[in-house]
């Protein structure tokens, strides 16, 4: 998971600002149709968007002819080119979306979507009843809790973000995961131009106050501690450090909810599957696993293995599709069905 960040640390300070802009013009023509006027189309960063009330959808670039976005209140929508129009003497930004489930694609004004985890956006399961209303969710690991895809940041749209809207917490998560962190670590590490703590240990104790105040806690991290060259040591040095800190959270916050959230499914460069490969420190990649889930539960903490409950979401098979590296990290999509399947799992 790390070695993206091991040879590109640098980047972090770019992340932010590639997040918010689109790459790759492939098309600049500038075309003229029923007065609007198409400036240049680029691909677009991954993010997921939801629709604004009465937002217009339009069948294509030229916002020729509309369709009523009413049936389309709670689905989330996936941006894959934006255009740069002049219409009216003015510039309009428009983005090219296709539905979660792919069976829709529409051209919107940048002006009529929204963040997903926007408060009027409400796609709480109603199994979930009031049982997590105001519930507040800290979070502390790696780059698959963070929102980082190997390349870029997917704001506001990780896997806990959609967790909390199908809980409906209405409350926002506090996301402290860290692209690279480790469980063995104090380090810190820069997000855009803000230097963050990295590792756990250094997570944990930044934000001891406002552990105090969260409800329930995912602690989703471990795998960059398996990585060759980590400088974590062997599995029992890797247990220890985990132990302590989830100690130090317990006694921080007695009454939250603490979810140990194992490491979801990896695979290395040629696409095996590392669950049976052994790392320089001579443990597994299921043996980390093994490990986490028996510590997590004799510390009281319930366990959450994405391998067991939703094992399709990602799988030998789907890999190239869902990773967004084909190695660990999720693509944005990949991360709406987490989230919706630990919601699922912490309702029932």
């Amino acid at each position: 998971m790390n070695n993206f960040f091991y040879r590109h640390i640098k980047l972090f300070v770019a992340a932010v600002v590639v997040a918010s802009i689109s790459f790759g013009i492939y098309s600049h023509p500038t075309a003229d149709k029923a007065g609007v006027q198409v400036a240049y189309t680029t691909q677009a960063l991954p993010h997921a968007f939801a629709l604004k009330k009465n937002a217009k959808l339009y069948t294509d670039v030229h916002l020729a002819k509309s369709v009523s976005s009413r049936k389309f209140a709670k689905a989330a929508w996936y941006r894959s080119q934006t255009a740069k129009l002049i219409y009216g003497g003015k510039v309009k930004i428009v983005y090219r979306v296709s539905s979660a489930n792919q069976k829709y694609t529409f051209w919107v004004l940048r002006s009529q979507v929204k963040n997903i985890t926007s408060k009027s956006y409400n796609i709480k399961l109603k199994q979930a009843g009031n049982k997590f209303t105001g519930k507040k969710i800290g979070v502390f690991g790696d780059s698959i809790p963070a929102g980082w895809d190997g390349y870029h940041f997917y704001f506001n749209s990780s896997y806990p973000d959609w967790t909390a809207k199908y809980l409906g917490t209405n409350t926002k998560v506090y996301n402290f995961a860290c692209p690279s962190g480790r469980i063995v670590g104090n380090r810190y590490a820069y997000i855009g131009t803000t230097l963050v703590p990295q590792d756990l240990h250094a997570a944990v104790k930044a934000h001891r106050n406002a552990i105090k105040h969260m409800n329930m806690i995912f602690i989703h991290i471990g795998t960059n501690d398996y990585t060759n060259y980590s400088g974590s040591g062997s599995l029992k040095n890797v247990m220890r450090h985990l132990r302590y800190n989830v100690r130090v959270i317990k006694k921080l916050n007695p009454h939250a909810k603490i979810y140990g959230i194992l490491p979801i499914s990896r695979y290395d460069a040629n696409g095996m599957n590392r669950e049976n490969m052994g790392d320089m420190y001579g443990y597994t990649y299921h043996d980390l696993r093994v490990a986490e889930a028996k510590l997590y539960k004799s510390m009281g903490a319930r366990v959450i293995n994405f391998k067991q409950f939703a094992p399709n979401i990602i799988n030998n098979q789907n890999k190239d599709v869902t990773l967004q590296d084909h190695e660990i990290h999720p693509t944005p999509q990949t991360a709406q069905k987490m989230g919706y399947a630990l919601a699922k799992k912490l309702i029932g």
